[in-house]
């Protein structure tokens, strides 16, 4: 991570905002905690975006696909140190990163390394990323600290993007119709594995959030991603050609009106 990057990046963040020090310490702490936490998250996806370059690369994935993930594994080291300044912020102290840090990619167990990493980007990129944007939409609009809506804005302009890169591999010659068809089955399942993540209450902050420091409720995070499912990602997948036969989009459909 270069550091003149990072501060190029960080460098409107009004981290002075006096909201922060109007807070109760508990609630500080609590918001402290929360974004370190989410620093660590934001370095692992960033190790992960860089450990699925090689995959994509054996896949035949497009060179301008591969030049776009290799910008998201740095646009996720940003957000990690963000991340970490924020916890900082909310603290009124030093804040480190736990480590060590590692993001071992999730194994199919596909014959197909085109499969395999299909996989990997629907469920990253097409799935997780186009559920961060939403998320993340909706938390600025109920934000009311400039800090956190500074925040909040930075991180989605870059997860709108690494949502695209997911999509433009989808949509890519790297599939032919069967492997398009093979991972319409899969769907259901790479929902079911990214949905409980969004939809717990927060670890540090409970069911109730921060909304004006940019933490979403419960309740409003679960619409957010509800609607993001119906509304984006499963007519994402149909538009690249993942056409969900009527058993598995009605699963996907179920998952998202449980949510």
């Amino acid at each position: 991570m270069h550091a003149a990057r990072v501060e190029r990046a960080l460098g409107r963040i009004p981290f002075a905002d006096a909201a922060v020090d109007e807070l109760p310490g508990e609630l500080r702490r609590a918001l402290s905690a929360h974004w370190l936490r989410r620093a660590r998250s934001e370095a692992r996806v960033g190790l992960a975006f860089a450990a699925l370059a090689p995959v994509l690369r054996s896949a035949s994935a497009d060179t301008r696909v591969l030049e776009l993930l290799a910008r998201a594994a740095r646009d996720e080291a940003v957000h990690a140190e963000l991340c970490r300044r924020l916890a900082e912020r909310y603290a009124g102290e030093s804040r480190v990163v736990p480590g060590p840090v590692s993001a071992p990619l999730p194994a199919f167990g596909c014959d197909d390394e085109r499969l395999e990493a299909a996989l990997l980007m629907a469920g990253m990129c097409c799935i997780n990323e186009t559920l961060a944007t939403a998320w993340l939409e909706a938390s600025v609009r109920g934000a009311r600290s400039e800090l956190a809506r500074a925040a909040n804005r930075l991180h989605l302009r870059d997860e709108i993007e690494h949502a695209r890169l997911g999509w433009a591999h989808l949509a890519s010659t790297a599939l032919d119709e069967p492997l398009r068809e093979a991972l319409a089955e899969c769907v259901p399942r790479l929902l079911a594995a990214n949905l409980p993540g969004w939809l717990a209450p927060d670890s540090d902050l409970g069911a109730n959030g921060a909304p004006d420091h940019g933490i979403l409720e419960q309740a409003e995070a679960r619409r957010a991603i509800a609607t993001a499912v119906r509304d984006l990602v499963l007519p994402g997948f149909e538009h690249v050609g993942v056409r969900l036969d009527a058993t598995a989009r009605k699963a996907a459909e179920r998952l998202a009106s449980l949510t």
